[in-house]
């Protein structure tokens, strides 16, 4: 077995450890997932966190066997902690170590360990302000001897994991005196316990501000919503209720006939538009999405798709645009993603130039291909000339229901959830999408550049 990991991932083992605290969760569950990040770091093959409590003992254990996790039984671990050895990291500060339990003196304490396997052990106490609050136990199946770098690595985590078994305690209190009746503990208390536990303020203050800052965020959207929605559904009901009036009420020749029937299935399409977008985002938002990998020409797909959107645009004589397109890859350049998202993204994003690009415009789209560390990057670039880009505001372009105040002036269709749907297939296909808004020569108009990057080969982990 290898020896713990070297300083240069020092930084990244303290990160997870920090990241798995502050995360919003019980402390149990935090204490778990500690002990796993420790086994895979420090390279270990077992690791338990024991917490001594003036209330009672926690205990949190893993072993990493072959990549399958088991745990030790709590009374087991309870008279582990009884044990001399134990004791002794209990009442000191400096690390113990034991290269190989079978040794005659440990004969007691190998007793504990022989279901899993464990022949070495290295233990080291935590503390917070001062007191002893836990002990950490690491183990490997095999004989070892620890060396300086091994014990020098579970010092750097030692105070960290203090943290965590302080918060832990602190957690039980809340529970003790939040679920027993008699306690006068209520929320008037909660600032003083705050300014005796510096770790606990810290993480109830970060914790409002992001449950403040959501609340906002969830207000913001819902307002979006309800304004997008009228506006949006206003017209379209207003011809089917005024279409179904004039076929209750009047006779009509078949040409009149006919050009009520086409308003009300252009209201009717409009209406289902608005329903489809909103049960694709719901579908996004709440269902634990996968992806079909499948190798594909990249090219073909891109020329079945400008092709389609070209004879669109050019049926339309209104806009008048003109799609160009420039791939400078591979007639056969393959690609390994979901051919299904990848479709609905490109589609989404072309319909998107379309609705905001001013007439007579050109759209380009532009394909690249590009290394970065071994990895061969797909990158496709779509620009658009537009009077309604705004630069202050382009990265809440893919936040749903977000619209300009001049897009909902101007009458464009929408209801602001395309490129949100967009965000989140390119995140599931493991790409980034970015938008940018440069200036042109003319003040009024902008380029808008989106941006979408692409592994060649999706990785199918």
């Amino acid at each position: 077995m290898s020896t713990m990991s070297n300083s240069s991932t020092d930084n990244n083992t303290e990160k997870s450890l920090i990241k798995a605290i502050v995360a919003p969760s019980d402390y149990g569950r935090t204490l778990d997932k500690i002990t796993q990040i420790l086994s895979k770091e420090l390279l270990v093959d077992f690791c338990a966190i024991i917490i001594i409590s003036n209330h009672s003992k926690y205990f949190y254990t893993l072993i990493n066997s072959k990549g399958k996790y088991a745990t030790i039984h709590e009374s087991k671990l309870s008279k582990i902690i009884q044990t001399p050895w134990v004791q002794e990291i209990k009442n000191n500060s400096k690390l113990k170590s034991i290269s190989d339990l079978s040794n005659k003196k440990y004969q007691k304490l190998s007793l504990f360990f022989e279901d899993i396997k464990v022949q070495s052990l290295l233990g080291a106490r935590t503390d917070f302000k001062g007191e002893t609050n836990g002990i950490i136990l690491l183990g490997k199946s095999n004989s070892y001897q620890w060396s300086s770098q091994d014990k020098t690595k579970l010092k750097e985590v030692v105070n960290i994991v203090g943290m965590a078994c302080h918060l832990s305690q602190v957690d039980e209190i809340f529970d003790e005196k939040s679920v027993n009746k008699d306690s006068s503990f209520s929320l008037s208390d909660i600032p003083q316990l705050l300014e005796e536990n510096p770790i606990l303020k810290l993480w109830w203050t970060s914790t409002r501000k992001q449950l403040e800052k959501q609340l906002e965020w969830n207000r913001k959207v819902i307002y979006n919503m309800i304004t997008i929605m009228s506006d949006q559904t206003r017209n379209p009901l207003a011809i089917l209720k005024m279409g179904i009036t004039v076929l209750l009420t009047r006779e009509l020749s078949p040409e009149e006939l006919a050009k009520r029937i086409a308003m009300l299935e252009d209201a009717w399409h409009k209406l289902n538009n608005i329903n489809e977008k909103i049960l694709q985002l719901k579908y996004l938002k709440s269902q634990d999405l996968c992806y079909n990998l499948v190798p594909l020409n990249l090219t073909k797909l891109l020329i079945d798709i400008t092709d389609s959107y070209r004879e669109k645009w050019q049926e339309n004589c209104k806009n008048n645009l003109t799609l160009k397109t420039n791939f400078n890859i591979e007639p056969e350049e393959p690609l390994s993603t979901d051919v299904q998202h990848l479709t609905n993204i490109l589609e989404e994003l072309l319909t998107n130039a379309s609705k905001f690009s001013i007439p007579n415009s050109t759209v380009t789209l532009e394909v690249n291909k590009e290394n970065d560390n071994n990895d061969s990057l797909i990158i496709i670039t779509l620009c658009n000339i537009s009077e309604h880009g705004c630069r202050n505001n382009i990265s809440e372009f893919f936040e749903p229901f977000y619209r300009e105040q001049i897009v909902i002036d101007s009458g464009i269709p929408g209801i602001g959830v395309g490129l949100n749907i967009v965000k989140d297939l390119v995140k599931l296909i493991q790409g980034k999408i970015s938008l940018e808004s440069l200036p042109t020569e003319n003040p009024k108009h902008c380029k808008i550049v989106c941006r979408l990057v692409l592994p060649q080969s999706l990785s199918s982990s």
